[in-house]
């Protein structure tokens, strides 16, 4: 994944003050959110937003963009989709060109 956290988000949000409990009973973050939280998955820009609220900060303070070196995962990244070349060309045609 070529964004990732730069630092323990729950670590710092406790830091604060915001433990994994009071940010579940006053519903400052969902229960599923702080779960990706938990294991360095990315979360919504809302809760982003929201996180960057409680610890006073930008989005690049939490966040880093890593090169992708592994050939495997640049391969699985998204492909840009193109525009159709004419407008005649059916659905079938557009979607066997896209993917």
């Amino acid at each position: 994944m070529p964004i990732k956290y730069k630092k323990d988000i729950l670590a710092a949000l406790k830091e604060k003050g915001y433990s994994s409990t009071r940010i579940r009973n006053e519903k400052i973050i969902g229960q599923s959110y702080l779960q990706q939280l938990r294991h360095g998955e990315m979360v919504s820009w809302k809760t982003i937003e929201t996180i960057c609220r409680l610890l006073n900060c930008q989005p690049g303070d939490l966040l880093e963009y890593v090169e992708v070196e592994d050939k495997k995962l640049q391969e699985e990244s998204p492909k840009p989709i193109k525009s159709a070349s004419t407008e005649t060309e059916s659905f079938e045609e557009q979607l066997k060109r896209i993917i």
